[in-house]
C-alpha cells in the first residue's frame, strides 16, 4: 500500500518537474524572441517615447514676373511651440496665451496635445516681440519659411495663396504647387523619460529639398497700372466689380490679370478666367466676320436697320441710337443690335454655331490656371429670335478670357492662340526649362477678314461708340459692349443692371497688347464707351510710355510719339510728360509753380518727386498713390503739403 502511495507521489513530482521545465523553456524562448527577433520594434517604441518627429518645411520656389521681379517668395520666420506637460500652472498659461495670441480654448489644446503644441507659426516681428516679452513657461522657437508677397495684394486673384503648411490653395500657387513646393524634411524633438524637453536635434533626420522657382508671363508694370486705374474707376462709377486681363498679341502670354471688388480691393476669385458673362455687343464680331467670310456681304454693303426697332418673331430688338440704313462697317462702328441680328439671320444658325465653336467658346481654352470656365451655348435648332439675340451677344455665355482671345485673333491676323501664364522653371542648379510653349490653335479668321475687322475697330475709336478711348499717345482699336443682366427671376433682362465692357488692342497699326475691361453694374453709366473705354485708354497710355515696352513707340524731344499718329485727335501738350513723370519721376521735374501728378507712384517715388519740387507729403495708407489734394496742375508754393491717399488707405 505504501509502495503505491510512493509511486503516485513520485509521478506527481515528475509531472511537476515537466511542468516547470516547460515553463522554463517557454520563458527562455520568449526571452530569445524578444531579444533576437523583436528587439528593433521595441527599440523603436522606446525611441518614440523619448522623441517626437517634426516635419521640416521645404522652402517654396520664388515666383518672378517676366522681367525677374519677385512676386512671391519664402523668408525665414520664427514659429513658437510649448510642451504642455512641462507647464506647472496651465490655467495661468492659458490666460497669458489668450491675451498674446488672441485665441481661446488653450486648456483644451493642452489636454489634446500634451507632448508638443504649436503656439504661433511663421510669426511677424510684432508677434515675435509679444511672445518673447510674455512670461511663457517652456516657450521654444524654430525657424520655418513664411510666404510673403512684396506687392501685398497685387495680382492676388492670379497668384493665389498658400496655407500654413506652404501648400498652394489657389491661383498659380495651386496650379504649380508640385513645382514650387519641394519635399519636406524631418527632424525630431528629443525628450527624456520624464518628458522634459530638449531642443530640436542639431542635424535633421531627413534634409528638406527646396522647391524650384518659376517665371510667369505677367508684366508687373502693366499689372500695377491696370489695378490702379480699375480701382480709381470703381470708386468713380460705383460698380459692383471690375475685371481686366491683357495678353501679348502674337503669343497668348498673359501680361496682367485683375479682379477687384466694389471697393477696389483685389478679389481672391479670378473672375477673368473662372466666371461666365453675357458679352453683349463685343460678341457682334462673330456674326460680322461670318457674314464677310461668306462673300455675300462687304464692308460697304448697306442694311436697313429699321430706325432702331425690329420685330423678330414675337420679340422686339432695339438699338440705343436710331438709324435708317447702315453699312456693315457702320454696324460695328455704331454697335447696331439690329444690324448684327440681320447678319446673323442671313447666315443661319448652322454657320453662326460653327463660327462660335471655331472661335473657342464651347470649351475651355486650356490656360494653365485652376478652375477655368467654358462658354455656354444652346444646342442647334435655334428659334429665330434666339439666333438674332446670339448675333449681338445675348443668350450666349463666355468668359472674359475667351472674349479677349477672339480680339487677339483679330489683332494677330486671324490666329487663335492658347493663353498661358507659366513661362519657365528655374531649378536649384540654375538651369531653365520652359513651362509652356507658344501654341497657335488654329486660324479663325483669314488675314483679309482680320484686317477688315481691324479697320472697323479703329473707326469705332475714331468716330464710333468708343471715342473716349481715342488717344494722342498711342493708337487704339477696339469695341464697346453693354450687356443687360438677367432679372432675379430669370424672366427677361433688367434694364437697370448691365455689364459695361471694352475690348481692344494697341498700337492699332502694330498690335502688341490686347486687353479687356469689364465693370459689373456701374452706376454712373451702363455703356462700355462711357465707363470702360476711358479706363482702357489710361492703361494703354501709361504702359506705352514706359521704356522698352512697345517697340513702336519712341521718344522725340521729350515727348512720346507713335510712328503712325492718329489723324483726328489732338494730344494735350502735357499728357505724355505727365505720364513719363509717373513712370520715372526721378528723371523729370514738373512745370514751375504747378503741383505735379503723384497718382500711380510708390510712396518712395512720390517723396523723391516732392523733394525735387520743394513740396511736402502726408500719406494715408500704403502702397500706390491713387488720390491727391491739391490736384495736379494747381498753383504750388514752396513747402506746400500735398495729401496723398494710397491703395490700402
Amino acid at each position: 500500500m505504501s509502495g503505491r502511495i510512493l509511486d503516485r507521489f513520485e509521478s506527481k513530482i515528475f509531472l511537476l518537474k515537466i511542468a516547470f521545465a516547460a515553463i522554463w523553456f517557454i520563458f527562455i524562448g520568449r526571452l530569445v524572441w524578444l531579444q533576437a527577433i523583436e528587439s528593433d520594434s521595441f527599440l523603436e517604441a522606446a525611441i518614440r517615447q523619448q522623441n517626437l518627429d517634426i516635419a521640416i518645411q521645404a522652402k517654396r520656389g520664388t515666383i518672378y514676373d517676366r522681367y525677374y521681379r519677385v512676386l512671391a517668395q519664402d523668408i525665414d520666420s520664427y514659429s513658437y511651440y510649448i510642451i504642455p506637460n512641462n507647464i506647472k500652472n496651465k490655467t495661468r498659461m492659458a490666460k497669458i496665451l489668450a491675451e498674446v495670441i488672441g485665441e481661446n480654448d488653450w486648456l483644451n489644446k493642452f489636454a489634446h496635445h500634451p507632448k508638443f503644441l504649436w503656439v504661433a507659426r511663421k510669426t511677424t516681428p510684432e508677434i515675435q516681440l509679444k511672445l518673447e516679452s510674455a512670461a511663457i513657461d517652456s516657450l521654444n522657437r524654430a525657424i520655418e519659411p513664411r510666404r510673403v508677397y512684396p506687392g501685398g495684394d497685387l495680382a492676388l486673384a492670379l497668384l493665389g495663396r498658400v496655407d500654413i503648411d506652404n501648400i498652394g490653395l489657389s491661383g498659380l500657387e495651386k496650379q504649380y504647387d508640385q513645382v514650387l513646393s519641394g519635399k519636406n524634411g524631418k527632424t525630431n524633438l528629443v525628450r527624456d523619460a520624464n518628458g522634459r524637453s530638449f531642443q530640436f536635434s542639431e542635424e535633421p533626420m531627413v534634409k528638406p529639398v527646396n522647391g524650384s522657382s518659376i517665371v510667369i508671363t505677367v508684366d508687373l508694370d502693366l499689372q500695377q497700372i491696370a489695378e490702379q486705374e480699375l480701382a480709381a474707376a470703381l470708386q468713380e462709377n460705383g460698380a459692383k466689380a471690375g475685371v481686366a486681363i491683357f495678353e501679348k498679341v502674337e503669343t497668348g502670354e498673359v501680361l496682367a490679370c485683375i479682379s477687384l471688388d466694389s471697393l477696389g480691393t483685389p478679389s481672391r476669385r479670378n473672375r477673368a478666367i473662372c466666371d461666365q458673362y453675357e458679352p453683349g455687343s463685343t460678341f457682334k464680331l462673330v456674326a460680322v466676320a461670318t457674314a464677310l467670310a461668306s462673300g455675300r456681304f462687304t464692308p460697304a454693303t448697306v442694311l436697313d436697320v429699321e430706325n432702331g426697332k425690329f420685330r423678330v418673331g414675337d420679340k422686339i430688338i432695339r438699338d440705343d441710337h436710331n438709324h435708317d440704313r447702315l453699312s456693315v462697317e457702320d454696324i460695328v462702328v455704331y454697335s447696331s443690335n439690329i444690324g448684327a441680328a440681320k447678319l446673323g439671320l442671313a447666315m443661319g444658325d448652322d454657320r453662326i454655331f460653327k463660327a462660335i465653336k471655331e472661335a473657342g467658346f464651347t470649351l475651355p481654352l486650356g490656360i494653365d490656371f485652376p478652375g477655368e470656365a467654358a462658354g455656354q451655348l444652346n444646342d442647334l435648332d435655334w428659334r429665330v429670335h434666339y439666333l438674332a439675340n446670339v448675333s449681338f451677344g445675348h443668350g450666349v455665355a463666355a468668359t472674359p478670357l475667351q472674349m479677349l482671345s477672339l480680339y487677339g485673333a483679330v489683332a494677330s491676323g486671324g490666329g487663335l492662340y492658347r493663353p498661358f501664364i507659366g513661362k519657365e522653371i528655374i531649378f536649384e542648379d540654375g538651369h531653365l526649362e520652359p513651362l509652356n510653349h507658344v501654341q497657335k490653335v488654329r486660324n479663325i479668321f483669314s488675314p483679309e477678314i482680320a484686317g477688315t475687322i481691324g479697320n472697323f475697330l479703329k473707326q469705332v475709336v475714331v468716330r464710333g461708340t468708343a471715342t473716349k478711348a481715342d488717344s494722342g499717345v498711342v493708337t487704339i482699336a477696339g469695341k464697346t459692349g453693354t450687356a443687360l443682366k438677367l432679372r432675379d427671376d430669370n424672366r427677361g433682362y433688367d434694364h437697370r443692371k448691365a455689364r459695361a465692357s471694352f475690348i481692344g488692342y494697341f498700337p492699332a497699326e502694330m498690335p502688341q497688347v490686347v486687353g479687356i475691361i469689364i465693370f459689373d453694374e456701374p452706376k454712373v453709366s451702363r455703356y462700355g464707351g462711357e465707363v470702360s473705354a476711358p479706363v482702357f485708354k489710361k492703361i494703354a497710355e501709361r504702359y506705352s510710355v514706359l521704356p522698352t515696352k512697345l517697340p513702336g513707340m519712341y521718344i522725340c524731344g521729350g515727348i512720346i510719339e507713335n510712328r503712325t499718329k492718329p489723324e483726328k485727335t489732338t494730344q494735350r501738350p502735357d499728357s505724355a510728360r505727365v505720364m513719363m513723370v509717373q513712370a520715372h519721376p526721378d528723371n523729370f521735374l514738373p512745370d514751375h509753380d504747378a503741383v505735379p501728378d503723384f497718382r500711380g507712384l510708390t510712396i518712395r517715388r512720390a517723396m523723391v518727386l516732392a523733394q525735387k519740387c520743394g513740396l511736402k507729403c502726408e500719406f494715408s495708407g500704403s502702397g500706390i498713390v491713387i488720390e491727391q489734394l491739391p490736384v495736379a496742375g494747381e498753383l504750388s508754393q514752396p513747402g506746400m503739403i500735398i495729401k496723398l491717399r494710397c491703395t490700402s488707405g
